[in-house]
C-alpha cells in the first residue's frame, strides 16, 4: 500500500498537471499541496517511496526539509542515504547534499557553507548529465539560506544553460512545524511578509527570487512543494496567497486495519496480516477498544501515579514471559554480539513508558524524582537531588518491598491484562486470543520483575535543558567492535513538547498524561498522542492514564481528524483527482490550531430560532407568495386570539425534515443565490463527505442554492443553508459521522448517540402565516386563500431587510395549564402550540430552544410596504436533538 499511495502522490501531486513544460502548469510554474498521514503511522516510509519514484520519473532535484532539530535532520539524512544507495557506485547515480563524507568525518560539524557546498563544475556536471541532486536540509533559517544560495549559484545557472525544463521537488516533513505563515494577520499589522516569519519565506527562496515572488526564479524552473504532516489544520487555514499553502492538491495516506476498502479509497484498508500489522490509532484507543478500556480515567488521584508505573512494569514482565528465548534488559547489559542482526534477534524488544506532566522543563525533573521516591520510599526533595546528580535507576529493594506488602496491586494487573486480551479478541474478531499469564504464573512474573525489568529499567528526562538525557535510541549499540543492547532498552521517559513530534517510542505500553491546557489546540495535542503506532502485538498491555476531560478532548480530536481525512479521501476518489476544498473542524471546547490568528468557529446549527430577515422587493416576491399560498391551500386552520382577532393561518399537515428543506429551497430572491460552487457549497459537501452521502441518497446534495449573479451573502442566515442543515439532520439519523456533536446537553459526539432513539424523536415542522394589523393583501396568491390576510407593519432597513426578528413575545416558558394555554398567547415563536391548544414546553435549561422531540415551526411574515404592497420574511424555531459541527474558518472568508 505504501507503493500505491506513493505512486498516487507522484501521478496526482508531483505530475498532477503533466510534465513540466507541457503547457498545463500554472503560469507561476509552481504547484503546492499537502500529504496527510496519521500520527506515528509511517509517514517517513511514504516520503522515501515518493522520493525514489520521483527520481525514477526524472525529477531533477529533490530537497527534503528534515525537521528543526539536528538529531532528526541527521536521522533523516542517514535513512535516506541507506534506502537510496543500495547499489554499487551510488555517486554515479545522484549527487547528495550534504556530501556524506563531510558528515562522516567524525569531527566537529563543518560550517554551513561547507556543509551545503556544491561546486560550480559539479553542479554543471550533475545538471548536464541529468544526475539528480538530493539534498536534506534542516528547517532552520541559516541552513535554508545556504541551500538556496547553492541552488542559485551552482545549479540553476546550469539548468538555464541546459535549456529544457528543470523540475525541483521540495518535501517538507512535519510541515505544520515552523512552515506556517499567517499572512493575513501580518498584513494587518503592517509588517512585511519578508520581515516576519523567516522559515517559510526561506523555504520559498529555494525556488523563488525575492525580486519576483509568486513565480519560480527562472523561466525553465518548475517547482512542486509537498507538505507532509499528520496535523495539517494550519496548512489548510493559512492564507492561500502564502507560497506554501496547499493550492493544488491534497492527499491522505491510508493505514492498515481490520476494515476498509482499497477502491474506492478509505482512510484505512483491510490488512489480512492481522493485528500485528494494523495501525493502532484513535479508532482503536477511543472507539473499537473503548470497552477494554485502553484509556483509564477512574483511578483516584492519589493512586494513578503508582497504578501507571505498575502497569508498565507488569506489562514489561508479561512481554518477557511471552519471549523466554530473548535476553531481558538487565541481563542484556552483559551480552555482546558480533553483528547487529544477531543483537536484534537475541535481545528482548525495547519497552517504554511515557509521563507527560507539562511543558515546563523543571516539572519533568520533579516528576522523575517522584518516580525515584515511589520506587524506594524516599523523600521527594532528596530524590530530586539524586536526579540532579544523574541517578536514573529504580530501587529493586524498594519495589520488592511493595510487591511483598501489597501483592494484589501487582497481581491485579495480570487479571486486567487477561481480561483485556479477551475483550480485544472479541471486539476485533481476532482468530486467536493473546497469551497472558494466569495467577498461577505469578512467581515467574515476580522473578522477571525483580531480576530483569526493575533493575534493567532507567529513567530518562527528555527536554531542551542542558542537563537532560540523550534523545531516545532503540537500536543495538556498537561499542568496541561488538553490538550491545539499545541504550533505551527499558525506559521510563519524562518529557513534554520534545516528545510531542517526530520521535517514536518503541514498545510504549503505559502513558501517564497529566498535562492541562486552558486553550487546548487540536493539532498540538494530536501530536502528543505518542501511544499511537503499530502496537498490535501487545495492544492488550497498553494503557493511557488521563482525566475524563482530557479523554473527551482526545476523542474529539480523533473525530475531527477522521472527518478531515474523509474530506480528502472523497476528493481523491472524484474524477479530476485531489482537491483542497476541505473543512478543518474544531469544537465547542477546543480550537483547531494556534498557528493561525483570526480564525472564527462557525457551526452548521443555525441556532434555535433563526430568522431570515432578508426580503425581496414586493414586485419580485411573487414566487415566494405563491409557494406559501400553494402550501396553505392543501388545508389550513385559522389561528384566533381570545378577543376574536385572527392571528394567522396554520397548515393542517406537518412537514418532515426533507419536506421542510424543500420548502425553504423553493424560496427565491432577486439578489441572493450563492449557487452550488462557492464557499458555502464546499462546506456542505465536506459534511456530505463526513456523512458518507452519495448521489443515491435522498439527502444528497445537502446544499441546493440557486445561483444569482452578484448576489449578497447571507451566510448561515440563508434559507438554503438552513435547508442544508435539515437534510444533514435527516442523513445523520442513520449514520455515525465523525466530527458531529449533539445540540442538546450533555453535548457529546454523534458517534455515541442511540440512533434508533434519535430517529424516533425526529422532528416534524408546522408551517404558519402570521397576520398583523396592517393593510389587507389585495392581490396575488395570498389574496386567493379564501381568508383575508392582513400584513404586518414592521420596520424595514434601507437595504430592504426586516430590522427586528420575532415579535409578540408572550407567556412561553411559564407553567400553564392546558386550559390556560388555549387562551394565553405565548408569542410568535410558539404560535403553533397556541393554535393546537397545547402547552408550551417549559424552557428551563433549554433556553429559548424547543426540547428534543418537540415539533419545529416555519412562520412566514407578510411585511407591509408602501402602496399596500408586501413581501415575505420567514422565521424558524428548531428543536434541539440534531447534529452540529464546528468548522474553523478564516475571518476573512466570513460574510
Amino acid at each position: 500500500m505504501i507503493d500505491d499511495d506513493a505512486q498516487f502522490i507522484i501521478d496526482e501531486g508531483v505530475f498532477g498537471v503533466g510534465s513540466p513544460g507541457s503547457g498545463s502548469w500554472p503560469a507561476s510554474r509552481e504547484r503546492s499541496g499537502v500529504v496527510m498521514g496519521a500520527v506515528q503511522s509511517g509517514k517517513t516510509a511514504s516520503m522515501l517511496a515518493v522520493i525514489a519514484k520521483a527520481l525514477d520519473a526524472k525529477v531533477d532535484a529533490v530537497v527534503v526539509l528534515a525537521g528543526t532539530r539536528t538529531a532528526l535532520w541527521q536521522q533523516t539524512f542517514e535513512r535516506l542515504v541507506s534506502q537510496l544507495d543500495t547499489l554499487d557506485q551510488p555517486w554515479s547515480r545522484r549527487v547528495f547534499v550534504p556530501n556524506r563524507a563531510v558528515l562522516n568525518r567524525g569531527q566537529q560539524a563543518p560550517d554551513l557553507a561547507t556543509l551545503y557546498a556544491l561546486t560550480g563544475p559539479l553542479g554543471r556536471k550533475a545538471v548536464s548529465g541529468r544526475l539528480p541532486i538530493v539534498a536534506v536540509v534542516m528547517k532552520n533559517v541559516f541552513h535554508l539560506e545556504r541551500m538556496a544560495a547553492t541552488l542559485r549559484k551552482s545549479v540553476f545557472p546550469a539548468a538555464a544553460q541546459r535549456g529544457d525544463p528543470f523540475h525541483i521537488l521540495v518535501i517538507d516533513d512535519e510541515a505544520d512545524d515552523s512552515s506556517i505563515l499567517d499572512a493575513v494577520t501580518e498584513a494587518r499589522t503592517g509588517v512585511s511578509l519578508a520581515d516576519t516569519k523567516q522559515v517559510p519565506r526561506r523555504i520559498a527562496d529555494l525556488w523563488e527570487a525575492r525580486t519576483s515572488p509568486g513565480e519560480t526564479s527562472q523561466a525553465n524552473l518548475y517547482a512542486t512543494y509537498i507538505a507532509y504532516t499528520a496535523t495539517p489544520q494550519a496548512n489548510f487555514l493559512q492564507d492561500a496567497s502564502n507560497p506554501l499553502a496547499p493550492r493544488d492538491f491534497a492527499i491522505s495516506l491510508r493505514t492498515p486495519g481490520p476494515r476498509g476498502e482499497i477502491v474506492p479509497r478509505s482512510p484505512s484498508y483491510t490488512d489480512a496480516a492481522g493485528l500485528r500489522s494494523w495501525y493502532t490509532g484513535g479508532d482503536m484507543f477511543y472507539r473499537s477498544l473503548s470497552s477494554v478500556p485502553l484509556c483509564r480515567t477512574e483511578d483516584p488521584p492519589e493512586e494513578v501515579f503508582g497504578n501507571a508505573l505498575r502497569a508498565f512494569l507488569v506489562g514489561s514482565a508479561v512481554r518477557l514471559w511471552r519471549a523466554p528465548e530473548r535476553i531481558g534488559p538487565y541481563s542484556a547489559r552483559e551480552h555482546r554480539f558480533g553483528t547487529q542482526a544477531e543483537a536484534l534477534s537475541s535481545f528482548a524488544a525495547p519497552g517504554s513508558m511515557l509521563i507527560h506532566p507539562s511543558s515546563a522543563k523543571d516539572d519533568h525533573f520533579d516528576v522523575a524524582a517522584q518516580v525515584l521516591a515511589w520506587s524506594d520510599g524516599s523523600d521527594r526533595r532528596e530524590a530530586r537531588a539524586r536526579i540532579d546528580a544523574g541517578q536514573r535507576e529504580l530501587s529493586v529493594e524498594g519495589i520488592q518491598a511493595q510487591i511483598d506488602d501489597e501483592p494484589e496491586k501487582w497481581q491485579g494487573w495480570m487479571r486486567e491484562f487477561a481480561d483485556a486480551a479477551h475483550r480485544c479478541y472479541t471486539a476485533l474478531s481476532l482468530p486467536d486470543e493473546a497469551r497472558v499469564p494466569g495467577i498461577d504464573d505469578w512467581d515467574e512474573i515476580r522473578r522477571l520483575l525483580l531480576q530483569e525489568v526493575v533493575p534493567g529499567t532507567q529513567l530518562a528526562v527528555i527536554n531542551s535543558d542542558e542537563t537532560a538525557d540523550d534523545r531516545p535510541d532503540f537500536e543495538p549499540s556498537l561499542v568496541g567492535g561488538s553490538w550491545g543492547p539499545p541504550p533505551n532498552h527499558s525506559t521510563i521517559f519524562v518529557s513534554g513538547n520534545v516528545m510531542a513530534r517526530g520521535l517514536t517510542l518503541e514498545g510504549l505500553t503505559a502513558t501517564l498524561f497529566t498535562r492541562h491546557s486552558d486553550t487546548p489546540l487540536a493539532d498540538t495535542q494530536m501530536q502528543m498522542q505518542r501511544w499511537f503506532g503499530y502496537r498490535g502485538s501487545f495492544i492488550e498491555l497498553c494503557r493511557v492514564f488521563l482525566t475524563p476531560g482530557q479523554l473527551e478532548l482526545f476523542s474529539a480530536y480523533h473525530e475531527a481528524d477522521e472527518a478531515l481525512r474523509r474530506d480528502i479521501m472523497a476528493a481523491m476518489n472524484q474524477p479530476g483527482g485531489p482537491s483542497k476544498a476541505v473543512s478543518v473542524l474544531q469544537g465547542y471546547n477546543f480550537a483547531a490550531t494556534g498557528k493561525i490568528a483570526n480564525v472564527t468557529p462557525v457551526a452548521i446549527w443555525p441556532e434555535a430560532t433563526p430568522f431570515i430577515r432578508h426580503m425581496n422587493t414586493p414586485e419580485s416576491d411573487s414566487n415566494n407568495a405563491e409557494v406559501v399560498a400553494d402550501l396553505l391551500l392543501r388545508g389550513y386552520d385559522v389561528v384566533s386570539a381570545k378577543d376574536g382577532r385572527d392571528l394567522g393561518l396554520i397548515l393542517r399537515e406537518d412537514l418532515d425534515l426533507l419536506g421542510t428543506a424543500e420548502l425553504l429551497d423553493s424560496l427565491t430572491y432577486r439578489d441572493h443565490g450563492p449557487g452550488t460552487s462557492g464557499r458555502d457549497s464546499k462546506r456542505w459537501q465536506s459534511l456530505a463527505n463526513h456523512l458518507g452521502l452519495t448521489a443515491q441518497d435522498s439527502e444528497y446534495p445537502l446544499y441546493r442554492a440557486p445561483f444569482v449573479p452578484d448576489g449578497i451573502d447571507l451566510g448561515s442566515n440563508s434559507p438554503y443553508a438552513i435547508a442544508a442543515y435539515l437534510r444533514a439532520w435527516s442523513a445523520a439519523l442513520s449514520r455515525r459521522a465523525p466530527g458531529l456533536v449533539t445540540t442538546d446537553p450533555p453535548f457529546g459526539p454523534w458517534s455515541l448517540v442511540d440512533l434508533q432513539q434519535r430517529a424516533a424523536a425526529r422532528p416534524h415542522f408546522r408551517v404558519a402565516l402570521r397576520f398583523g394589523r396592517g393593510p389587507h393583501v389585495a392581490s396575488g396568491p395570498l389574496a386567493n386563500l379564501g381568508h383575508p390576510v392582513r400584513t404586518m407593519e414592521r420596520e424595514v432597513t434601507a437595504t430592504g431587510a426586516l430590522r427586528d426578528t420575532w415579535g409578540s413575545r408572550g407567556s412561553a416558558g411559564t407553567h400553564v395549564s392546558d386550559a390556560e394555554a388555549s387562551e394565553r398567547y405565548p408569542g410568535d415563536e410558539y404560535i403553533d402550540y397556541f393554535a393546537r391548544g397545547e402547552p408550551v414546553p417549559v424552557r428551563g435549561s433549554w433556553g429559548s430552544a424547543r426540547p428534543p422531540g418537540e415539533p419545529g415551526l416555519v412562520l412566514f411574515h407578510p411585511i407591509a410596504h408602501k402602496n399596500k404592497s408586501f413581501s415575505l420574511a420567514v422565521g424558524l424555531s428548531l428543536p434541539l436533538g440534531g447534529p452540529d459541527q464546528v468548522s474553523a474558518v478564516p475571518t476573512e472568508d466570513l460574510p
